[in-house]
């Protein structure tokens, strides 16, 4: 491969030779927008499930110029763009990775570790109302739920053969759960800030915890990006990112703007923050954050959380909404992100509101909260 296809191959992204995501649940993806698992290393280990079957046709197909299988979730954020500032992770890892040695790309069965993402555990102190028990340990303990895991020696196979690889990674992304809470990714960084000080870090939390040793030793390094997930504010905010304060999550985006590293929000856009996101971006933009740091789109699952459930007259005001701030060109991720709920918005869903009541209902019932009185406008709709 030359460094011309590398940019003009729209169907070609080097992760499937370069890198993987990794749940707790033992699932391995070639990224987090795959739509579907490579494997998992409760049945195959995790040299044998990089190069299985599944991700050399991945590979195939992508330098015969075809999508690959598990691969629409960029190809659609990408659809009608032209530009390298959208919000895809192919786009986004032709960049990060442009030094890897692009004859690594021309062989279906070559693979080299240079990039992860890695979701140790689900342990985590929210329970947000779109989360899951397989990312979050406060839900799978609200909800009355075990997760199947794979064996403490398939995990240790898993750490070791990422930790035998550190001087090469030239990216690490944590998630989780909440990456500032696992041990692992402080055993992680301090491998890291041994012999792989200058690689690039992004760190998706809630920003719950900037006390613990794994935030301290985090700050220590040069190359941080810090994806902080917030998307609506006060009472609302701690309905939906229920176990957090928004006061605490302000004293702690505080400490942390203080830091020479980059900053993002991870925004999702749904049925209880339709409108209300509109006023937590302006407040973050306030603060001095850039039309860069905002990363926006919608939540897919649950369904009966999904925006589209919306009265079409809710919609309208939505749309409504995107189309002024899209015509005031703010540029860069946050015009993007509003011209990817634009056409997400269109898209037709067979709606059901009333079970989206329901749902409220007994989460509600559950936590002893009563969601009608902080989403009055959605309840207008009952």
């Amino acid at each position: 491969m030359d460094s011309k296809d590398y940019l003009t191959n729209r169907s070609f992204c080097p992760i499937p030779w370069t890198g993987f995501m990794y749940n707790f649940d033992g699932n391995v993806k070639t990224c987090i927008r795959s739509s579907e698992p490579i494997g998992n290393i409760k049945d195959q280990n995790i040299d044998e499930l990089l190069n299985n079957a599944n991700n050399k046709d991945t590979r195939q197909r992508m330098l015969d110029h075809q999508p690959g299988k598990r691969c629409s979730p960029c190809y659609d954020l990408e659809y009608k763009e032209n530009k390298f500032d959208i919000i895809s992770d192919r786009v986004f890892y032709l960049r990060e990775l442009k030094e890897v040695p692009l004859k690594l790309y021309d062989d279906v069965d070559s693979f080299e570790l240079n990039k992860i993402d890695i979701r140790w555990t689900n342990l985590c102190n929210f329970g947000c109302v779109y989360c899951g028990p397989e990312f979050s340990s406060m839900l799978a303990h609200e909800r009355g739920v075990t997760v199947d895991t794979p064996t403490k020696e398939q995990t240790e196979n898993l750490k070791n053969y990422i930790f035998e690889r550190v001087e090469q990674l030239k990216h690490v992304y944590l998630a989780g759960g909440e990456p500032l809470l696992m041990k692992q990714n402080f055993e992680l960084l301090t491998l890291l800030k041994e012999k792989n000080p200058n690689v690039n870090l992004r760190i998706n939390t809630n920003l719950s915890k900037v006390d613990t040793r794994i935030f301290n030793l985090a700050c220590e390094f040069k190359n941080v990006h810090w994806i902080i997930s917030a998307e609506t504010q006060d009472e609302e905010y701690e309905y939906i990112r229920y176990g957090g304060t928004w006061k605490n999550f302000l004293k702690n985006l505080d400490i942390i703007s203080g830091l020479n590293h980059k900053f993002s929000f991870n925004m999702l856009h749904f049925v209880l923050n339709s409108m209300s996101i509109f006023r937590c971006i302006d407040f973050f933009k306030e603060r001095g954050f850039h039309n860069n740091s905002f990363i926006i789109g919608p939540v897919l699952t649950p369904d009966y959380l999904n925006i589209r459930q919306l009265p079409d007259k809710m919609l309208k005001l939505v749309n409504d909404e995107l189309k002024l701030r899209i015509n005031q060109s703010p540029g860069f991720l946050l015009e993007n992100g509003y011209r990817n709920m634009l056409r997400y918005i269109k898209t037709p869903i067979e709606k059901n509101l009333t079970e989206t009541f329901n749902q409220l209902k007994i989460l509600d019932t559950r936590r002893g909260v009563d969601s009608s009185k902080i989403f009055v406008d959605l309840y207008k709709e009952k």
